[in-house]
């Protein structure tokens, strides 16, 4: 997508992790709205965020499809609340408008939104 922005992997030089996947940076970003502040990373005065999943993931879409500057692939698994990659895994479940990663795919029917899987 023309308008999204990539992720820049700067800050984590200093850790050998120069080349994080999507995924990483999203999980990162993720779990950080949950309350699970990265190491390196300092907030003080009680202004750490603590959401909950539902809502972390939320502010997510809406950056993804609102503002699309977070990469759309990345989903959350309906069943167990992981994010995965969408192009890699997974799938989305249209009439109930869910998605499930690879590991919980087998909870889709066979024969879900007319034979699609």
């Amino acid at each position: 997508m023309d308008n999204e922005i990539k992720f820049r992997d700067e800050n984590h030089h200093s850790e050998g992790k120069k080349e994080w996947t999507d995924l990483e940076w999203m999980d990162e970003f993720y779990k950080f709205l949950q309350g699970k502040i990265p190491d390196r990373i300092t907030i003080t005065g009680g202004h750490q965020p603590k959401l909950n999943d539902k809502k972390a993931f939320t502010i997510i879409w809406y950056l993804q499809e609102h503002f699309r500057i977070l990469p759309a692939h990345i989903e959350k698994c309906a069943n167990c609340k992981y994010l995965f990659d969408i192009d890699v895994e997974g799938i989305y479940w249209e009439t109930k408008g869910k998605h499930y990663c690879g590991g919980c795919d087998s909870l889709v029917p066979e024969n879900y939104d007319r034979g699609k899987r």
